[in-house]
């Protein structure tokens, strides 16, 4: 059996300079730039994701990027997966293996919403009372460690090589960072953005604690599958966006220990500290 040679380090040699300019790039000019008013201490929060962010940022790199490799290279040398099956050029084969990795992250997306196992450690991501590029990173060590089999598996079974599963990993986690960014483009931009990529605007409204926005809008990349899904939502004033959980508005359950221990808590009600469950007025929509 031949030895198999992970490439992962060359990703954090190219890639990581890159993002990590990205990310402090889109800290900066959303200072400037400012969609949505912030109103808890950005620097308090910036800590307290970026410890969240530590043990998960060593599990991608120390097992998700390994194992990501493993299921490209295995399904290249057994000739396996859905790309190949299908006998297609070189050329379809990439295509189609991009679309397919993006498409299985949209439903990867779905499940932390759906399931309620996932949800309990997708709820820490969610819980951010404001939200900026450093959102991005709240993710609880658990939730990385489940989206290992997960993304493996869809890997191997797409056929998708791994260097093509390495280069769409990259802009996975920049678009990731745009996304999550409290960053105001100009209106046209937005605009013309919105019909390729998830921009700030539409994952803005995911984090709202409005349920049906919550459970719109899953895409990482492309906006293609939540058109497809019926799971677009664009129709809601940044300004009327309320951004956390409805249940989880208590900065001081927030800490960092909490947060690690928060898949252990009980499934709260969606709805208010005083029992109101937050809802959207017609009237409040259209922008």
């Amino acid at each position: 059996m031949p030895k198999l040679r992970f490439s992962f380090p060359w990703f954090d040699r190219k890639a990581f300079p890159v993002l990590a300019g990205v990310v402090v790039g889109l800290y900066l000019l959303e200072e400037v730039l400012t969609l949505r008013e912030q109103h808890h201490s950005k620097v308090r929060r910036s800590l307290t994701n970026t410890a969240v962010a530590a043990t998960g940022f060593t599990v991608v790199r120390a097992a998700l990027l390994p194992a990501m490799v493993y299921a490209g290279d295995w399904s290249e040398r057994h000739r396996f997966g859905l790309v190949h099956w299908l006998g297609l050029p070189a050329w379809a084969r990439t295509t189609a293996a991009f679309l397919l990795l993006d498409y299985t992250n949209y439903c990867w997306h779905v499940l932390t919403h759906r399931v309620p196992l996932l949800y309990r450690m997708h709820r820490v991501h969610h819980s951010d009372l404001d939200m900026d590029v450093t959102t991005g990173f709240r993710f609880h060590l658990g939730e990385q460690v489940f989206s290992i089999f997960f993304r493996g598996g869809m890997i191997a079974l797409i056929g998708a090589p791994s260097r093509l599963v390495l280069g769409y990993e990259a802009v996975f986690e920049g678009c990731t960072a745009f996304h999550h960014s409290n960053l105001r483009l100009p209106a046209a931009l937005e605009r013309g953005l919105a019909r390729i990529l998830i921009t700030p605007r539409a994952h803005g409204i995911h984090h709202s604690i409005v349920e049906q926005e919550f459970n719109s809008n899953f895409g990482v990349v492309l906006p293609f599958w939540d058109w497809l899904h019926g799971t677009r939502c664009l129709d809601i004033r940044q300004e009327e966006i309320t951004i956390g959980l409805p249940a989880w508005r208590d900065p001081e359950e927030l800490t960092v220990p909490r947060l690690h221990r928060m898949p252990f808590d009980e499934l709260r009600p969606w709805a208010l500290p005083d029992g109101t469950v937050p809802r959207r007025l017609p009237a409040a929509n259209g922008e």
